[in-house]
């Protein structure tokens, strides 16, 4: 199992200490890793993994984790719109897109898989 560093480089002290340690590997400068989708120091590889708190103990992202970010738009029964980048979730796959109605207004939680994704779609609701 890869673990990416995305704070420090990996060094003495920076991650759990367990016989299963097969590889580290840091880069030269803080270099952005398609696997994860941002920035990393680099990574160390253990033949078993990790609990989720070991890994959040030294900040250590598995790898194959990505961040995703929830837009959610309400629309009135009025016609007015809002909408925000209202969180972001670390997973592996992009969580599904929900909506509900209530009495007066419809709320949807759109995912995106870049922040940039995010906040374009918020500029075209409010634009809408």
């Amino acid at each position: 199992m890869r673990y990416y560093s995305t704070q420090r480089p990996v060094m003495p002290g920076g991650f759990p200490k367990k016989a299963a340690v097969e590889k580290i590997e840091n880069f030269d400068t803080k270099t952005f890793c398609e696997e994860i989708g941002r920035e990393a120091w680099g990574f160390i590889e253990y033949s078993e993994s990790l609990t989720k708190e070991e890994a959040d103990a030294y900040e250590l992202t598995l790898g194959g984790m990505k961040i995703f970010w929830c837009v959610t738009t309400t629309v009135y029964d009025n016609g007015k719109v809002v909408a925000n980048i209202t969180s972001t979730v670390e997973a592996v796959s992009k969580p599904e897109n929900d909506s509900r109605s209530t009495a007066r207004k419809d709320i949807y939680h759109d995912w995106f898989e870049s922040q940039e994704d995010a906040e374009n779609f918020v500029k075209e609701a409010k634009d809408a």
